[in-house]
């Protein structure tokens, strides 16, 4: 009986004490992640995808629900979501990009400036733009690097524990 109670005493401390996991990417707002990273010398990691992108899909539903990739991602980086057609305006460099296409058009297909500055890269001498992208900021929010198109786990954990080294 003594063991009994003994065991119901400390349950409580070995569920609580032990660290729990996530099983999601911790996705904040842009601006959230600007303070925070200068607040706490914090890389920066956004997610560039669209509606109706398979591979975006993909993605989400299998390259962000492994349990070492949403770990790599919460412990090394302030994670941001952005639709690369949002009309929001945002602030990079001082200088304020959005949308050109106004929402009023009723067309929702236009790329959003500031995607089109941090997520393009040099292919075969062309600039080439994909959803999805992810692009890398250090805590000042400056762009470190981008990773365009999408990418298996494995693969992706490998670009990204370079870009942390």
């Amino acid at each position: 009986m003594k063991k009994l109670v003994f065991l119901f005493a400390f349950i409580p401390f070995l569920v609580f004490s032990q660290e729990q996991v996530k099983n999601q990417i911790d996705w904040i707002p842009l601006e959230k992640a600007k303070e925070l990273a200068k607040k706490n010398n914090q890389k920066i990691l956004i997610f560039f995808h669209k509606e109706y992108c398979p591979y975006c899909d993909d993605m989400q539903n299998l390259t962000f629900r492994d349990p070492n990739v949403i770990k790599m991602i919460n412990d090394n980086f302030l994670a941001v979501k952005i639709d690369s057609r949002t009309k929001d305006t945002i602030i990079y460099n001082g200088k304020a990009y959005g949308n050109q296409q106004p929402a009023s058009s009723g067309r929702h297909d236009w790329r959003h400036d500031f995607f089109y500055e941090v997520a393009r890269f040099q292919q075969e001498g062309k600039d080439m733009l994909t959803t999805p992208t992810l692009v890398l900021f250090n805590p000042s929010f400056e762009k470190i690097s981008n990773i365009p198109g999408y990418y298996p786990k494995e693969t992706l954990l490998n670009k990204l524990q370079n870009i942390i080294k």
